[in-house]
């Protein structure tokens, strides 16, 4: 079925799953290394609509449906980090490049360094945009984690009763893709499946971030940038935001040729808000 986020392919992966992928641009000839997009928790490829036309007027840019995710298939096992980092690597070894750029927003940060880690080899440059940090305590909080998780349960309920419910912050940012995209979007996003790949997404973060932050993983000698929202629109991120952005400064500032870029007219939302500087900081690593 076409997608009108990028040419469509599948990853075939060794226990019959399928990762589903969309890419834009081309590479060959060039010498530029491809650009992979991992996106943040329960999203898919939709979050990169707006930024991948502008990556692909220089390269060539790939973003994917985790799984369970926009097209991709579900997964019986539980969906930690490392499954997911696992994962990334299954579809990067399909697309067969030699480097990529790995440009990942929210939980794709933590995704994307654990694989960068563990895989120096492959990376040619990273761009951790708003990225989720394991230091966090929020992500820790039974009180707050329990409350989500019986928010995403019964939201799983109605939605397999035909209920849709589409967050105002959701809605807000589809209204910034065009129509056909915002369309095949909200198909997506409001199935049940989706929202159950979400939920075991969040299940499993605790202690898949608690594992990371024990690792004290090194990332390898390449450029990193690291992009933070600036603006905290709910009272909780405007407790959290100074903290955030002090940790991803911290991060960009620990790394030879780490750069820390402060994106003002985002908050979270960064690749919605600013595809533009999202865009400019992925291409300043093409070189």
């Amino acid at each position: 079925m076409p997608s009108v986020f990028g040419d469509p392919g599948y990853a075939p992966l060794p226990d019959g799953r399928r990762l589903h992928y969309v890419s834009q641009g081309f590479s060959q000839g060039e010498g530029r290394p491809v650009v992979v997009l991992e996106s943040g928790l329960g999203a898919s490829r939709v979050e990169w609509g707006l930024v991948m036309p502008l990556v692909a007027e220089r390269t060539r840019v790939v973003a994917y449906d985790r799984a369970g995710l926009g097209r991709s298939t579900p997964d019986r096992h539980r969906r930690d980090l490392e499954r997911m980092v696992e994962d990334l690597g299954r579809l990067l070894d399909h697309l067969g490049e030699e480097r990529y750029v790995l440009a990942g927003h929210s939980l794709g940060g933590p995704i994307l360094r654990a694989y960068a880690a563990a895989n120096p080899g492959r990376v040619a440059g990273l761009v951790l945009i708003d990225q989720a940090v394991e230091d966090l305590p929020f992500y820790y909080w039974r009180s707050v984690r329990a409350l989500s998780l019986a928010v995403q349960t019964v939201t799983i309920g109605l939605a397999g009763l035909g209920v849709k419910i589409v967050p105002k912050e959701v809605r807000r940012i589809l209204a910034l893709f065009p129509k056909e995209m915002r369309r095949e979007a909200l198909a997506e996003m409001t199935r049940a499946s989706e929202l159950r790949a979400t939920r075991a997404e969040y299940a499993a973060l605790p202690e898949g971030f608690a594992r990371l932050r024990a690792s004290e993983i090194t990332l390898p000698p390449v450029p990193v940038t690291v992009i933070s929202g600036a603006l905290a629109p709910s009272k909780l991120e405007r407790r959290f935001r100074p903290e955030l952005v002090a940790a991803h400064r911290r991060l960009a500032e620990a790394q030879p040729m780490g750069r820390h870029v402060l994106a003002e007219r985002s908050g979270h939302m960064v690749p919605q808000d600013e595809p533009g500087l999202v865009a400019e900081e992925i291409l300043r690593l093409l070189g």
